[in-house]
């Protein structure tokens, strides 16, 4: 939580433009809990003592300059994933039985012309890592003027939510801000390992199946 901590001296000492860079890097390098930086704005920018004045202050000093920001920032992985999946998975492939062709009929199949509320719906869900939906969406290339649009969509209640928590629990929420963080990072983990279960079965699950059966002739 070190980083968290200068971050919230940072968001001390200027305000809303610490936010904004607060909301950047998590976007590209991931070192702070990604609840650090709204709920430390809803703390810390937000000076209102009613809840209407608050909601005001939390809409215009975090909500619009921190999603606009992790809009932007957010193009970064998306860029390498976009860019990058197909030559990797058209390179190294082989090895995973897994080809370029077969990841676009599987979103094809499962995702063809609701990529953008995915978007949206997992953006806007505090504990999902924001890079697995930027990355996601870069992977499957989409449309780069929608995945903007959805992302704000998404961004604007997730980071709402986040400043309200942070105004209302006060130097309570860096507490509540680490138990998300570790859970947003346990669906991480379970993502990737759901990932390369299916990688693994998809490579060796036939040999097995023919082993298990050749054992029982």
């Amino acid at each position: 939580m070190i980083a968290a901590e200068a971050l919230i001296q940072l968001i001390q000492q200027y305000g809303v433009l610490a936010v904004i860079f607060g909301v950047v890097i998590e976007e590209i390098v991931v070192p702070i809990p990604s609840p650090v930086v709204p709920m430390a704005a809803g703390f810390i920018v937000v000076q209102a003592t009613s809840l209407p004045q608050a909601l005001l202050e939390i809409i215009f000093l975090v909500v619009i300059p921190a999603s606009l920001a992790s809009v932007v920032s957010s193009y970064f992985v998306y860029g390498i994933a976009y860019f990058g999946g197909k030559p990797v998975l058209e390179r190294y492939g082989y090895y995973l039985d897994v080809s370029w062709e077969e990841a676009r009929e599987l979103e094809e199949k499962f995702a063809s012309g609701k990529q953008h509320y995915y978007v949206a719906l997992f953006r806007a869900i505090p504990v999902v890592p924001l890079s697995l939906v930027s990355g996601s969406a870069g992977l499957f290339r989409m449309d780069w003027k929608k995945y903007g649009l959805w992302t704000l969509i998404g961004m604007v209640p997730r980071t709402f939510f986040l400043a309200l928590a942070g105004w209302y629990l006060k130097d309570g929420f860096v507490t509540v801000a680490s138990y998300i963080d570790n859970l947003s990072t346990l669906i991480l983990l379970a993502t990737g390992g759901l990932v390369g279960a299916y990688l693994f079965y998809r490579k060796y699950g036939n040999i097995y199946r023919k082993l298990l059966f050749s054992d029982r002739i």
